[in-house]
């Protein structure tokens, strides 16, 4: 392992933590003294945090600094994010009306045994794309995406970052329409003017869902969403610079862009 993978690696596993205690970015960044742009820059790996700042990290998420360094341990955790099969035996007796009877949970109860096991082959594919857990974040969405474009997830970075062979970087999202036809993209819970200029270099791509279902890919280039990039600036602005809190992007600007992928099986109309 080298010094740029050690310091990568590092800040996965600080995110990885700060997100099991629920915290926020920017509550971390108020806890330990620093900015947020500054705890994002070690969480990407781009900024070696001082061993100052290691000690009001490990104290902040509740672990000792040997512990947080240890990068290796998250390679081991990996698979403690799915709930592993259980062996053969009764089931609890806590609950006094049970929504369904002792037989059919035990019924249902083998069907997501056999489910996880199948979970557990789907997560070993998506290693290969750096996605370390595929119930989190829209990961097995996000798996499909890469999969089909022939990209892989940007590593030790923020949101759905993908990069290609020669290392272009693509922003990668998805919506489920199911819940709401009319909802717009979901894009960074802290905007800021550095998060819109880097929107501005990359091509979009955005899965639409039905469910789990995907029923369309589209690939957006960054000038048809300009005019939104600098209405979002211009609302920093007039705030003082606070960072807006994720402005959407409503389909119809998608839409302005190409459809690259079609399901064939799909009944739906967007």
């Amino acid at each position: 392992m080298d010094y740029n993978d050690f310091h990568r690696r590092l800040g996965e596993r600080i995110r990885r933590l700060r997100r099991e205690k629920n915290i926020k970015q920017e509550q971390l960044a108020e806890l330990v003294d620093k900015s947020t742009e500054h705890v994002s820059f070690i969480e990407r790996g781009e900024r070696a945090p001082s061993l100052e700042m290691l000690m009001d990290i490990s104290n902040v998420l509740g672990v000792s600094v040997s512990s947080l360094l240890d990068v290796e341990a998250d390679k081991k955790e990996v698979t403690d994010t799915i709930p592993a099969p259980l062996p053969p035996g009764p089931l609890p007796n806590t609950i006094e009306d049970p929504i369904k009877p002792t037989e059919q949970r035990k019924d249902d109860l083998e069907r997501l045994q056999r489910g996880l096991e199948n979970v557990k082959a789907l997560q070993q594919l998506a290693n290969d794309y750096d996605i370390s857990d595929i119930f989190q974040d829209n990961g097995g969405k996000v798996l499909q995406l890469l999969i089909l474009l022939g990209l892989k997830q940007s590593k030790g970075r923020e949101g759905n970052d993908a990069i290609d062979e020669e290392g272009n970087e693509y922003e990668l999202k998805t919506i489920n329409l199911s819940l709401n036809p009319r909802a717009g993209i979901t894009t960074h819970h802290h905007m800021t003017k550095e998060i819109i200029e880097k929107y501005r270099t990359v091509t979009w791509y955005i899965g639409f869902y039905e469910g789990i279902e995907l029923t369309e890919i589209w690939k957006v280039h960054p000038s048809k969403l300009e005019e939104l990039f600098a209405s979002w600036e211009k609302w920093i602005d007039d705030h003082n610079g606070q960072s807006r809190n994720n402005p959407k992007i409503p389909l119809r600007y998608v839409r302005k862009g190409e459809r690259v992928y079609r399901n064939p099986n799909s009944q739906s109309q967007n």
